[in-house]
């Protein structure tokens, strides 16, 4: 039997692209190549990402012995505000050198990912296959336009052919090889706590900074929902912002990008004096040729003495949503110079303090910060499940 190897076309390719493997197959009938087209599988480990690190790549075929070569792309990433690719400049690729390749499989691994990459990544696994496929040739008669009778051969997978075709009489069935790249894509969300890459006051302020630049393409979408004692700079300065609607982008001609007020802001407190500058009702015009923006709906509720954490702060954004904990406490757990520190059981002590990651100590007392963000449409879920609008109605509301 003579052997036969990769046309001299897929032997070039290969070369091009790093490791390849060598696929022989031995006429007539192939016995090597599977009769079905191979498939490419791609996993993700994690996935989804939820702590700080890389991502780990696997891509195999179903058929390795009939694999000339198997790589790894990253396609792009649809993060909060913007959607990056291999080609932006301003976004680090997931993966270098990309494709990863390898023979008859690839592995790769990502860069180490943060808080700046959760959205969504792609992934794309290809292979080079081959495999056979079966052919039966027909000799058939059919009509011309003329009206004449004509005979020709026609190709099926092994089916006689119908219509226009009659009179079919086998001539002969064999194997035909074939080849081609197949591919799978996988996206892998990623949702990285914020306080696990940063301080505490870093992590306040890249929040005041993500929740203007989602506002500026959420627009009047953006909704924000607070349980709080206390609203503080710079969250409290990005909160009014998106309250009132405001410009940017202005260029020298005085032509602006318009970010318009959030649909809907309900912050519930027992501390009225914290709502002063959150608040915003009707419409905000102005400028020579009036600009109005669209409706602004910031309004608070003192609900009375219900209000056990610092703040909880819940924001539906553009593509994500987020929610902000930032709880106090006291002393008497974490500080031995106080006289109370000394009564306070140890399981008790420990239990308190779990999950305090991140903080920043104070005269009143340790102040713990949770910022996550997930997939968009928590918000709202959250909203009905805390009851935020029976107990809105219930206070005593501003303006």
């Amino acid at each position: 039997m003579r052997r036969m190897l990769l046309p001299l076309p897929f032997v070039l390719l290969g070369a091009a692209l790093a490791q390849t493997c060598t696929v022989r197959y031995t006429p007539p009938d192939y016995p090597e190549l599977p009769a079905y087209q191979p498939q490419v599988f791609l996993t993700a480990s994690p996935n989804p990402v939820v702590a700080p690190g890389g991502i780990s790549l696997q891509a195999w075929t179903s058929s390795p012995s009939t694999t000339a070569w198997v790589r790894i792309r990253w396609t792009g990433s649809q993060l909060a505000t913007k959607d990056e690719g291999p080609g932006s400049a301003a976004y680090p690729a997931l993966l270098s050198p990309n494709p990863a390749q390898g023979c008859p499989q690839a592995s790769a691994g990502t860069r180490a990912l943060d808080f700046r990459d959760n959205g969504f990544h792609t992934f794309v696994a290809e292979a080079s296959v081959y495999w056979k496929e079966w052919r039966t040739d027909w000799s058939c008669q059919y009509e011309d336009p003329d009206g004449g009778v004509q005979t020709t051969t026609v190709t099926t997978s092994g089916e006689m052919p119908g219509y226009p075709y009659y009179n079919c009489q086998q001539l002969r069935g064999y194997w035909q090889v074939r080849s081609g790249v197949v591919s799978n894509s996988l996206r892998v969300p990623a949702y990285i706590t914020w306080e696990r890459s940063l301080s505490y006051d870093q992590a306040l302020q890249e929040f005041a900074n993500r929740l203007i630049e989602d506002h500026k393409r959420a627009g009047g979408s953006m909704q924000a929902y607070a349980y709080a004692k206390e609203i503080n700079d710079p969250v409290r300065s990005a909160l009014a912002k998106i309250a009132q609607g405001y410009f940017y982008n202005c260029g020298p001609l005085g032509i602006c990008d318009r970010a318009d007020p959030a649909g809907e802001i309900k912050i519930l407190t027992d501390v009225p004096s914290i709502l002063y500058g959150l608040l915003y009702t009707g419409r905000l015009c102005g400028g020579f040729i009036t600009f109005c923006f669209g409706q602004q709906n910031s309004r608070g509720a003192d609900i009375g003495p219900k209000v056990e954490i610092k703040t909880f702060l819940m924001v539906k954004g553009w593509r994500h949503d987020y929610l902000l904990l930032d709880r106090l406490i006291p002393r008497k757990y974490y500080d031995p110079s106080v006289p109370e520190y000394a009564g306070v059981p140890e399981d008790e002590r420990q239990e308190v303090l779990k999950g305090c990651q991140t903080f920043k100590d104070t005269e009143e007392g340790r102040r713990c910060l949770a910022l996550v963000e997930t997939p968009t449409g928590l918000t709202p879920t959250l909203k009905t499940l805390l009851m935020i609008d029976p107990m809105f109605q219930r206070g005593r509301q501003y303006p």
